[in-house]
């Protein structure tokens, strides 16, 4: 007897600053030129710069004409000022600082609460309203249609949070939320709680996709092996692939290059678009032929 049950098919977009917004957003144009059917997954989850990616995705804001001219125009005018600048990231001191959260932890949770600790007692340069102006400046304002997950960590006990449609959170700040870099960008308070980067679990969450058939999972970075706050991303494959099958894509080398040592500069924003475009079009074939077969 035939099956007739449908295929399930889930989008992961990881973190990545605003170099990964760019490039995430060029290599989904890319991939959607070539006829992939992304805007017909039953899950999107975004983490971080991929919330951002993620909420485009669902609101068919996606296509290389579009994005192309929203970088090319000179919009320091209709923008807040603060989304011009380059605000300070030192990632060895970002690193230097995880590991000091990971030395003692109990358990990932506990891991996460030191990291949110450090978070709460650090002074950003921009305020909580700048930031969500920033963040807001292209999103729309209502949760499109279709089943989307923002993830996020609530710096009080560390607690892995996940805002969809039916959190009753408003867009702006779920996505400010999950991209909001520790000691970089000003927590996001929702209902009496304080929130930081959902990259702060892992820079995908990707096992919120376990059980879906087919899981296309895209990352800017490599992931280590192992980590002391959340799952790995290998550890999440793993887990997709117990029930179904799953394609990871992350930045190619000239992707990286394009990064640049600050990945929060706006500056790299049209090279890593134009990089993310050119490896979308380069894997075209491959990635149509995982997701709509």
């Amino acid at each position: 007897m035939q099956n007739t049950t449908p295929t399930t098919r889930a989008i992961v977009l990881g973190g990545g600053g605003t170099a990964g917004i760019a490039w995430e957003s060029g290599l989904l144009a890319g991939l959607l030129e070539s006829g992939a059917d992304l805007g017909a997954a039953d899950l999107v989850v975004g983490t971080s710069a991929g919330s951002s990616v993620a909420v485009r995705l669902r609101a068919g804001a996606i296509s290389t004409e579009s994005l192309q001219a929203e970088l090319a125009q000179d919009d320091d005018a209709e923008r807040p000022a603060s989304a011009s600048a380059a605000p300070p990231f030192d990632p060895e001191q970002f690193m230097q600082m995880m590991g000091a959260a990971a030395q003692g932890a109990t358990d990932p949770q506990n891991g996460r609460a030191r990291i949110g600790a450090q978070a709460a007692a650090s002074t950003p340069a921009m305020s909580e309203e700048a930031w969500l102006a920033r963040i807001g400046h292209p999103l729309p304002q209502e949760w499109p249609e279709g089943k989307l997950a923002l993830t996020a960590v609530d710096t009080a006990d560390g607690e892995f949070t996940v805002f969809d449609a039916e959190s009753g959170v408003p867009l702006v700040k779920a996505v400010a939320a999950s991209c909001t870099v520790p000691m970089v960008f000003p927590l996001v308070h929702i209902d009496g709680h304080a929130y930081m980067d959902g990259g702060m679990r892992s820079a995908t969450n990707a096992d919120l996709a376990a059980g879906y058939d087919k899981v296309l999972v895209v990352s800017c970075n490599p992931e280590p092996p192992t980590s002391p706050f959340g799952p790995t991303l290998d550890q999440s494959l793993r887990m997709i692939e117990e029930t179904g099958s799953a394609l990871h894509v992350t930045a190619d080398e000239a992707s990286h290059a394009a990064f640049g040592t600050n990945p929060l500069d706006p500056a790299s924003r049209i090279p890593s678009f134009e990089a993310g475009l050119a490896q979308g079009r380069q894997l075209a074939d491959r990635v149509r032929q995982f997701w709509n077969a």
